[in-house]
Order: C-alpha cells, then sequence, then structure tokens
C-alpha cells in the first residue's frame, strides 16, 4: 500500500500526550518526539523539513495551538 498524498508527499501523524508532550509518527514507523511546550508551529516545520504532510492529528481542545 502506498501511504502517499496525491502531492507525493508521505503522511504523518501528530499524536498530544495527556502530559502535554507531542509524538509524530512518520512513514516507515519513524517517530519524532517533542517536548512539553512544543507548539504546532514547531512541529509542523520539522515535518515540512522532513517532506512530511500531517494528515491526522490528535489534539485536547484546550491545548490547540500549543502541545504542552
Amino acid at each position: 500500500m502506498d501511504y502517499r498524498l496525491l502531492n507525493g508527499k508521505p503522511r504523518a501523524t501528530l499524536i498530544q500526550r495527556f502530559d502535554g508532550s507531542a509524538v509524530l509518527l512518520g512513514p516507515k514507523s519513524l517517530k519524532l518526539e517533542f517536548d512539553i511546550g512544543a507548539t504546532l508551529h514547531e512541529i509542523q516545520t520539522k515535518a515540512d523539513q522532513l517532506g512530511w504532510v500531517v494528515a491526522i492529528e490528535h489534539l485536547h481542545k484546550e491545548r490547540e495551538g500549543i502541545t504542552g
């Protein structure tokens, strides 16, 4: 199965943990950890650098904008 979007970029999933830290799961089980307080902008910038598109986000409603 090909996990790429129509624009050719691999998809990634962003998950916020209950402690406020976050993990970005990329293709081929690559996992990037982000500390408490990392902003969505910082995470998106890292995904862009890797050529990924954040396709799915699991964030807590009160924490949109920052992960910690």
